[in-house]
């Protein structure tokens, strides 16, 4: 052969060294690249604590991933053959992060919206929002994109995605929430997933100014279960009744129709008609003061800075937001089995502990109108 003979020169030919990729979309993830048949072991660590969370070992062109999928502290060290091959830190600084919104209801889009921007602020990152409600924010946060939720985000360094996270078996999936989150209150559960501070924080809506009606009540008696509506049979009516005879109008903004799962509207109040929820938002704004329950229109009076009176027994006074005139089960009585029991939002009569009995709804059957109209004259709003 012709090239029998040849001597092959070796000292030009270098050896191509393997790439180790880093993204942490959901979890920290490691991928190692190359055309060798090499060994890494991988250490995912919280920096913050100086501890270990998952270790392994993985060959070229495999990856490796850590369950955790809040935000942690990483710090990504790489081993081959007992020497530091690879480490690196976790910076989203100039990088584009993904933080989606997994709840539809509104009263949790804007109890953890506010921490999204904060998130961002922290981290000097570029960020990228996904929520059902995009329209009410998209004015006020300009430096923020929005997506529709199932979009594919494309060029992330990082995402995360906040709400309640359950296994199979009705547990608490702790790789997603760091704590139970039914023993914080609501906005503590994007503070936790995002590895912020808890403040409680209002987020800034698309809502024009309006003049206030100081003859204008609005109210909101429907919820997403029984459990929590003001089940006092006479309560709300009492209190139309004595806002009525002060000569306030009182304007009922919950879509659902007149006697709605068993629930009748109290007589006397106007019925705001179906349209779009920034009509529902320019009445709250107008309205001198706002009147609900532990619902999703609650959380948009408090973040209308509208002064804002919420009955409810069926969570813990430290689970909505603070800055409201609270009106809470008597002592004694049962109360607060959000905050216990997962809530089955299949059974619209659930009542974890006294369904079926005298029992049932205790905790809002016990607030009576008077209790209502007590603390609406010592907190000067009539």
């Amino acid at each position: 052969m012709i090239y029998e003979g040849i001597k092959r020169n070796l000292d030009n030919i270098k050896e191509v060294k393997d790439v180790v990729n880093v993204s942490y979309i959901l979890g920290p993830k490691v991928e190692i690249r190359g055309s060798n048949s090499n060994e890494y072991k991988i250490e995912f660590i919280d920096k913050k604590n100086n501890f270990i969370i998952y270790q392994t070992t993985i060959k070229t062109n495999h990856w490796a991933k850590a369950n955790i999928q809040y935000f942690t502290d990483w710090r990504i060290r790489v081993w081959k053959d007992g020497r530091l091959f690879h480490e690196e830190d976790y910076k989203a600084t100039g990088k584009r992060v993904y933080i989606s919104l997994s709840s539809s209801a509104i009263g949790d889009t804007l109890a953890w919206f506010p921490y999204v921007e904060e998130f961002k602020n922290k981290h000097n990152c570029e960020l990228i929002v996904s929520t059902f409600h995009n329209d009410l924010f998209e004015g006020q946060y300009p430096d923020v994109e929005f997506v529709k939720p199932g979009n594919v985000v494309h060029n992330i360094y990082a995402q995360y995605s906040l709400g309640f996270f359950y296994n199979e078996d009705d547990k608490i999936n702790f790789y997603r929430n760091p704590r139970d989150p039914k023993t914080i209150p609501m906005q503590q559960v994007a503070t936790d997933i995002l590895g912020l501070e808890y403040i409680e924080k209002i987020p800034r809506l698309d809502v024009p100014r309006w003049a206030t009606d100081d003859k204008l009540v609005t109210i909101a008696i429907h919820g997403t279960t029984q459990a929590k509506y003001w089940n006092n049979p006479t309560g709300w009516q009492e209190v139309v009744d004595f806002l009525k005879e002060r000569g306030y109008r009182v304007k009922l903004l919950s879509r659902e129709g007149d006697g709605y799962m068993g629930n009748p509207h109290p007589k006397g109040i106007e019925k705001h008609p179906e349209g779009p929820l920034k009509d529902v938002i320019k009445e709250i704004k107008k309205s001198k003061f706002f009147i609900g329950i532990g619902s999703g229109l609650s959380w948009l009076s408090w973040a209308t800075v509208t002064p804002t009176v919420m009955i409810s027994g069926f969570s813990e006074g430290w689970t909505e937001m603070q800055n409201c005139i609270r009106i809470e089960a008597p002592d004694g009585k049962c109360s607060g089995c959000f905050n216990r029991v997962r809530l089955d939002a299949g059974d619209w009569n659930w009542c974890p502990e006294h369904k079926g009995t005298d029992r049932q709804y205790e905790c809002t059957k016990s607030i009576t109108g008077q209790d209502v109209i007590n603390k609406l004259i010592a907190r000067e709003l009539v």
